[in-house]
């Protein structure tokens, strides 16, 4: 009975051991959540056996300050059906996260919970619509105007904020130069300095340098900028509070004296408006040298962090910082302000509508006022964090990126906008007023069509062709003006200016909805094309918005077919219903899609071709038999076909290859007997790939040069 006794009496003593320790180690996280200290503090809640809801946000978004996407998703969503005092931040945050990782179905899905509370919260508004199709297909319009390349000095540390600097660049880093090794406690990475890099003999950004002693620093040196006027060079730095056991150290403004003979930073001295209280950094000064653009907390703000500006007085001190207003500043947090000239001041922001993450803007400056902002959009911003923009010229400059195909924590890239090679300008005839939403279609030798634009409100429709010699015909139309084409074939400049004037009247229109046969819902990111009497080339691309559709035609097109597709859709082939139209000139017909089914679909493998050509190989030939022998004892049975091309070789130029892999394909089953009426078909050239790179590898290449095949049952 003693020995009982005394195993009651351990057995308990154990379990208030083990509850104290659990009880210490949560205090303890805690204590490092509340000091900022991210990594400690997710270090102590993961030891903790059982953390209650609150404490599990906690840790989810000690996991979203040190930009651990996935694991602050995966916390946040074991909690986000969680009813409790908490659970509209865990929207929000969940909402953000998913978003940061291109999950814009489910990001917008609890960004609309959130908004259920919040309806009036017009940042969150404008989160919930960045998720949405017709906001994200604006956004990413532009992406293959712009080349965007992860520069060599790279590391698995932090690079950031880069800035020109003679005919190099500086930019912060947590990479050890030198002998300082603390650990950040907030996000885990060493301290920031700044580096210097210079191209070599090749032209390529090599060996990177520490920075002159006096601009190191026990904590942080992070985004600075370059006064070119008076030879300043402003930084961001951490000051430790005198006297203080406090882990959070507020950022503050400091400035050096620089030498570019020498190439000599003076010892750092703090500007006039710092206040150890709160933050203020990521500088950034105006042409001038007398204005200068920064990042504070301070009280009074409308978030997080806002950008305000301050202006230098007769005395060389800096005013009372000016807010710069709800244009510009949200709830969340604006931050890296860069000055690009005296109208236009670029930053980056966690609100507005943006695919990431940080998004970088542009803001319009008239008279010291904001006007308006907008998204420099896709392929500079990403799902991810994009901050710290500068540029070298108009065209070419650098940012950082978090995104997930690069080489370490935070990367510095190259950015280099493609000069258009195409300006087509449309007027009113009479009136010589330029036209906005007149559709712009270009034509190949073939009349097939193979780009469609539509003018912006100054008339004007800018692109680069890639092959000039692709586009034979450039036409303008729209319902309330004449079809009018221009023919470019004989032109030879290198940049050409087509204007096109219109003559007020109405043209054929097909238009209609794009529906789901099942749910009869619209499909909003429907694609719809008319194609010619055998249902092989495109005659015209349709113009899609929010699941309505219209084209407009010269003649009534008894002998044509639409062809339209959504992604989980089966691509439907038809023909009119009720060609004639009305006294306005307009054919209306609906078009009604079936979605995928696992059931009504048999995949078949995907053929492949060798490079630049249609020609089909063997293994393709056995893959075609196959598809034969199918539909030769399934009579009911159709194949949907749909050609590709890699990214190389002009766009034009793809859209023909991929035209004629489709017809190779096609042409195979055809003289074997199948009918064209059970042939699906659809070409692409390089605009869906299989695999989405940029530098590909052959084996990449080789998998985006491809004909998918259904079997349709």
């Amino acid at each position: 009975m003693r020995t009982f006794i005394l195993y009651i009496i351990i057995l308990s003593s154990i379990n208030v051991t083990f509850a104290q320790k659990q009880e210490t180690l949560l205090q303890r996280a805690e204590k490092h959540y509340n000091r900022q200290e991210y990594v400690l503090a997710i270090k102590n809640y993961n030891k903790v056996n059982t953390l209650d809801v609150s404490s599990k946000y906690r840790l989810g978004y000690s996991y979203q300050m040190i930009d651990d996407y996935r694991k602050a998703l995966k916390t946040y969503q074991s909690i986000v059906k969680v009813k409790w005092e908490g659970q509209d931040l865990v929207f929000l945050n969940y909402g953000l996260m998913a978003k940061a990782m291109g999950l814009y179905g489910k990001a917008g899905d609890a960004f609309k919970e959130y908004l259920f509370d919040h309806a009036d919260d017009k940042d969150v508004r404008d989160l919930y619509l960045s998720c949405q199709t017709q906001y994200y297909d604006e956004l990413v319009k532009n992406k293959a105007l712009t080349i965007v390349e992860n520069l060599s000095f790279n590391t698995e540390h932090k690079e950031i904020s880069p800035v020109l600097l003679q005919d190099g660049l500086i930019y912060s880093s947590s990479r050890r130069d030198h002998v300082k090794n603390d650990i950040h406690h907030r996000d885990g990475n060493q301290f920031l300095d700044l580096h210097f890099v210079q191209k070599n003999d090749l032209g390529v950004y090599d060996e990177t340098e520490i920075l002159h002693e006096h601009v190191l620093n026990n904590l942080h040196v992070g985004p600075s900028c370059y006064d070119t006027i008076n030879n300043k060079f402003y930084m961001t730095v951490n000051l430790k509070k005198k006297k203080s056991v406090d882990a959070i150290n507020n950022l503050q403004i400091v400035v050096s004296n620089y030498d570019p003979i020498d190439h000599h930073f003076d010892r750092p001295e703090s500007i006039n408006i710092n206040n150890p209280e709160y933050n203020l950094g990521h500088p950034t000064i105006a042409n001038d040298g007398n204005t200068m653009y920064f990042v504070s907390d301070m009280p009074g703000g409308h978030g997080g962090t806002d950008i305000y500006k301050t202006e230098k007085g007769i005395n060389g001190k800096w005013t009372e910082p000016e807010n710069l207003g709800d244009l510009i500043n949200t709830s969340g947090n604006e931050m890296f302000p860069y000055v690009y000239d005296d109208n236009t001041l670029y930053f980056s922001s966690d609100r507005h509508i943006g695919l990431g993450g940080l998004d970088i803007f542009k803001a319009i400056v008239v008279k010291g006022e904001i006007t308006g902002i907008e998204n420099v959009g896709a392929p500079i911003n990403s799902s991810t964090d994009d901050f710290g923009i500068c540029f070298q010229n108009p065209n070419e400059g650098y940012f950082t990126s978090n995104r997930f195909d690069g080489k370490g924590d935070d990367d510095i890239y190259s950015f280099k906008h493609n000069s258009f090679d195409f300006t087509v300008f449309v007027i009113d005839s009479v009136t010589r007023e330029p036209l906005e939403n007149i559709i712009v279609e270009c034509y190949d030798n073939d009349r097939m069509a193979v780009m469609n634009f539509e003018t912006d409100e100054k008339g004007y429709v800018r692109f680069n062709s890639r092959d000039k010699k692709m586009i034979q015909t450039i036409a303008a139309m729209s319902s309330n003006y004449k079809y009018k084409e221009k023919n470019i074939k004989d032109r030879k400049e290198e940049r050409n200016v087509v204007v096109i004037e219109l003559v007020k009247g109405r043209n054929l229109q097909l238009i209609g909805d794009v529906f789901d046969s099942k749910t009869h819902k619209k499909i909003k990111s429907a694609h719809v094309f008319l194609y010619d009497n055998d249902s092989t080339r495109i005659r015209s691309i349709g113009d899609v918005r929010d699941g309505h559709y219209s084209i407009i035609i010269t003649e009534v097109p008894d002998h044509h077919y639409f062809i339209s597709n959504a992604e989980g859709y089966i691509t439907k082939n038809m023909k009119l219903i009720n060609p004639t139209p009305d006294r306005f000139g307009v054919i209306y017909q609906d078009i009604y899609l079936d979605p995928i089914m696992s059931e009504n679909v048999v995949d078949i493998e995907n053929i492949y071709y060798p490079f630049d050509s249609s020609f089909l190989t063997d293994k393709s030939i056995s893959t075609l038999n196959e598809v034969f022998a199918l539909l030769r004892t399934n009579y009911d049975y159709k194949v949907e076909m749909q050609s590709h091309c890699d990214i190389r070789g002009t766009e034009g130029y793809n859209m023909q290859l991929s035209l004629e892999r489709m017809e190779s394909a096609m042409g195979y089953l055809v003289r074997k007997g199948i009918s064209k009426d059970r042939l699906i078909l659809g070409y692409f050239g390089e605009e869906v790939t299989a695999i989405d790179c940029k530098d590909c590898s052959e084996s990449e290449h080789q998998l985006n040069r491809r004909t998918e095949i259904k079997i349709i049952r």
